[in-house]
């Protein structure tokens, strides 16, 4: 049974999407709602089982299953294998994939208003894409989960976005497509050398032998990986497809874009980069802080400067992935450790914000804080909501943002790396740069809830049951995080020091 926990794990989305598009359910609203929902229930329970049950006390240790297709291990005469491994990186990931989808799919009641068959069967299949990449064991596999989820994603963009969908989902596919290029480059130069190197057709990136490639051979396979992962993080200057993006989703779709589809592109970071190719790393570590620092300053500055709330949050998000990139490249036990649990802090911070603007659009029908003001008035209880995701994007104690935040630059300031660059001063302006946090953040929440109420807006309620458990449930993992982060750092710090080679800080 435990050789097929896995393929339970990733492949009963679509399946159960198949399920949903099918005769089999009928097409009624509630009972296309109802169904997902409990799916995803049921799918949660299982992976916090897998959570709970996974051997952290091992950090070698990995679950694995092999799944063998009409016999055989998926393309045997050139090494490929539909085979699956997670560790303590890859199995926190999962199971915040699929709480935030289950947040994801209750939050779709009262934003997605036609076509339901489709939209939830097309969710599930980006889950299953998603669960595919963090699970793959071979480097084949995990590019075609990565394509998997361009096309459902292209098509809601397409059907459910707004204002000009078209120009925005073009946008989306060609820039992501151009990045699976580069991303396919670098496996391809990975499994050939490999082959020169050992005599084996072999695409399992736990064993591949990069000890005699030529340096220069390995900057460019770093830098492909780097270009393809960097527009999903995404890295300036391949960003720009992000915030027109966020502006034009439908909010459940937003949140997907931000709080898993973005960490996918710094997984492969983490697990192309900077495990296969830990020594190139370590020489483009500089260079690496650099755009972090660049990510951090550029998506504040931009924040401050919009007026729509789903693009403030989307530039939010760029500066958030530069602490990420910062952490990381600090090759610190301290600063890698802040740079995984940025991920996890991030997806529910960002999750939260971007459900508190989809609130809001619902109920005023415009994003332009300009004008909206004195909500808090008639929203009260979204008000209170609102109070500890606003102050853990700001990074205030105690919450999951300032762990995540304090980790990353702590390790960066302590960075023994030698460059050219001054790390520390680096780390210094990238610190300083994160007032620009304080500005645009409390900008969407002094803007929104306080001042005088537009007369239009007498007649707003506020937030029902549905949406104050989502947002409940949302603070809850941000105040775990924060007040109890030592199990879960505990966790990466081991499994930072085992697996990527540490070479200062503390």
């Amino acid at each position: 049974m435990q050789n097929y926990i896995l393929p339970i794990l990733i492949f009963s989305p679509i399946i159960f999407s198949i399920i949903l598009m099918s005769p089999i359910l009928s097409s009624e609203e509630k009972v296309i709602r109802r169904s997902t929902k409990i799916f995803s229930i049921i799918h949660f329970i299982f992976t916090t089982f897998l959570l709970i049950t996974f051997d952290y006390t091992n950090m070698g240790n990995h679950l694995e299953s092999n799944l063998k297709i009409f016999n055989s291990d998926w393309v045997e005469t050139i090494g490929l294998n539909a085979s699956f491994s997670v560790d303590a990186l890859s199995i926190l990931l999962v199971g915040l994939t699929s709480i935030i989808f289950l947040i994801t799919v209750f939050l779709s009641k009262k934003m997605i208003k036609h076509s339901y068959k489709l939209y939830y069967s097309l969710i599930l299949i980006i889950e299953t894409a998603v669960l595919g990449i963090l699970c793959a064991k071979d480097m084949f596999l995990f590019f075609l989960f990565w394509e998997l989820e361009l096309i459902p994603m292209y098509i809601i963009l397409l059907k459910w976005g707004s204002g000009n969908k078209i120009k925005i989902a073009e946008k989306f596919i060609i820039y992501t497509f151009l990045g699976s290029i580069f991303i396919l480059l670098g496996i391809l130069l990975l499994y050939i050398l490999n082959f020169i190197n050992t005599g084996t057709l072999n695409a399992d990136f736990y064993n591949i032998d990069i000890s005699n490639i030529d340096n220069k051979i390995k900057y460019i396979i770093f830098l492909f990986f780097l270009i393809g992962f960097g527009v999903k993080l995404p890295i300036i200057p391949l960003h720009s497809w992000l915030a027109d993006v966020h502006s034009q989703a439908e909010t459940p779709v937003s949140i997907i874009l931000s709080s898993i589809l973005l960490k996918v592109g710094a997984y492969g970071i983490l697990r192309f980069n900077m495990q296969v190719l830990n020594d190139t790393f370590i020489i483009f570590a500089p260079l690496i802080i650099i755009l972090g620092v660049v990510n951090i300053i550029y998506g504040s500055i931009c924040a401050i400067n919009q007026k729509d709330i789903k693009r403030i949050i989307a530039y939010s998000s760029i500066s958030a992935m530069g602490i990420f990139l910062l952490g990381a490249a600090s090759l610190t036990e301290t600063g890698i450790t802040g740079a995984i649990f940025q991920l996890i802090s991030h997806a529910f911070i960002s999750a939260g914000l971007f459900t508190i603007a989809g609130i809001i659009y619902i109920k005023c029908g415009t994003k332009n804080i300009l004008k909206i003001k004195g909500l808090g008035e008639k929203m009260p209880v979204l008000m209170f909501l609102s109070i500890p995701i606003i102050l853990s994007a700001m990074g205030v104690p105690l919450l999951s943002g300032f762990i995540a935040e304090f980790l990353c630059f702590i390790g960066a300031f302590t960075s023994q790396i030698e460059s050219i660059i001054d790390v520390k001063i680096s780390t210094l302006i990238a610190l300083l740069s994160l007032i620009f946090s304080c500005i645009y953040i409390l900008k969407i929440y002094h803007s929104t809830f306080f001042g005088e109420l537009n007369k239009k807006y007498n007649q707003v309620k506020d937030i029902n049951i549905h949406q104050k458990i989502i947002l409940i449930v949302i603070i809850i993992f941000i105040l775990y995080l924060g007040i109890f982060p030592t199990y879960t750092t505990n966790i990466l710090s081991e499994y930072s020091i085992i697996n990527f080679n540490i070479i200062g800080g503390f």
